[in-house]
């Protein structure tokens, strides 16, 4: 899996999570306990088709988290074509290991043109 780091750039696509470190099997890493909650915020453009979500079957050990899906959201006025973000808030529910698989692709396509992986560390 490749990272991706974009400034300024058409289309910007980002994770933006508070406390995350790069993981040693290459994706973002995240301790918590059992109740902690943190958000993941993808950034998206509706208007291009593409929008972000989990993909269950590429994630494992979700029956550890709870995923809430916070929609997106625009910042600002509305306005047609401007971007946005997707964002998800994770509660650790018991401990474990979790891997949270987001995929941004449009539906009507068989793969995702960005992958980001979340990997959830949780102990007492």
């Amino acid at each position: 899996m490749r990272r991706f780091i974009a400034f300024l750039s058409v289309p910007f696509v980002a994770l933006s999570v508070t406390g995350l470190q790069a993981s040693p099997d290459d994706g973002l890493f995240h301790r918590m306990k059992p109740g902690d909650i943190f958000v993941v915020s993808n950034e998206e453009n509706l208007s291009t088709g593409y929008s972000w979500g989990v993909d269950t079957r590429a994630s494992t050990g979700l029956d550890r988290v709870a995923i809430s899906d916070g929609g997106h959201t625009q910042p600002g006025e509305s306005l047609p074509g401007a971007p946005g973000a997707h964002s998800w808030t994770i509660r650790a529910l018991e401990p474990g290991r979790a891997t949270i698989q987001f995929v941004y692709q449009r539906p009507w396509e068989p793969a995702p043109v960005r992958t980001r992986r979340v990997i959830v560390k949780i102990s007492p």
